[in-house]
């Protein structure tokens, strides 16, 4: 299992998934960002998608 964890805009966030392409937008390249990762799986609700050209501080792969 490996989990991408990335700061952005001085928050921890969880990097879910990237996509080409999303139902709401023209544009292409997005990120499924998780901003309450460290909650139980079944607790986490703030999820959002954000462009690829977004800048993160850092990311780093954390493997179990």
């Amino acid at each position: 299992m490996t989990i991408t964890i990335g700061m952005m805009n001085g928050k921890l966030v969880q990097i879910i998934k990237t996509a080409k392409t999303v139902p709401f937008s023209t544009d292409t390249g997005w990120v499924l960002v998780c901003f309450d990762f460290e909650q139980a799986e079944r607790k986490k609700f703030n999820f959002k998608w954000v462009p690829a050209s977004t800048r993160f501080e850092w990311i780093r792969e954390f493997h179990f």
